[in-house]
């Protein structure tokens, strides 16, 4: 069991996706742009989808792209990256995540994923479920495990050097660093 909720975004692989499931992680999200280096065909994502049981599936747009095959990706939520795609994404998927680093939102958004830096005020001001960038952050993994006000701690997939040999060396660390003591 791990200490927060945590979304790992950019999963481009099925090592990185089992691994994650395995470790109890809550969302796994695919990069949707094609012009992301992250990005993996809807059909790719299927087939990783198809092999996981446990987390949420979902996939991260920074600009709508027209042609996603919606009803092969049944995604579990959306993550996007400006205000103004909500009601897009609303009729794509049942909860989307704004990432985002500013600290001033508006829309009907489910959960935040916060890039800023400015942790105390986004949480003050925030009343919706909090996840943290990890890489954008200057506190450590451990300060924010412990803080209340943060619902979970997000993190990126990383590249495979060949079909079935990914690296998990940052990913395993936090993932092991959030594992609850029993």
């Amino acid at each position: 069991m791990l200490k927060k909720k945590v979304l790992v975004n950019g999963i481009s692989n099925l090592s990185d996706a089992r691994y994650c499931a395995g470790m109890m992680v809550d969302f796994l999200s695919f990069e949707l742009n094609a012009n992301h280096e992250d990005s993996i065909p809807v059909d790719k994502i299927k087939e990783i989808k198809d092999w996981l049981s446990g987390p949420q599936i979902g996939g991260r747009l920074t600009e709508w792209t027209e042609g996603i095959d919606w009803e092969t990706l049944k995604p579990d939520f959306l993550i996007i990256t400006d205000q103004s795609l909500l009601s897009k994404a609303q009729e794509k998927a049942p909860v989307i995540f704004l990432e985002t680093s500013q600290s001033s939102i508006s829309g009907d958004f489910d959960a935040l994923i916060y890039t800023g830096d400015d942790l105390g005020t986004i949480t003050e001001k925030v009343l919706i479920p909090i996840f943290v960038d990890l890489m954008s952050q200057h506190s450590t993994l451990e300060e924010l495990s412990e803080n209340d006000k943060i619902t979970g701690i997000g993190l990126r997939g990383q590249k495979e050097s060949r079909p079935g040999f990914s690296q998990y060396d940052e990913l395993m660390d936090a993932l092991e660093a959030l594992e609850e003591d029993f």
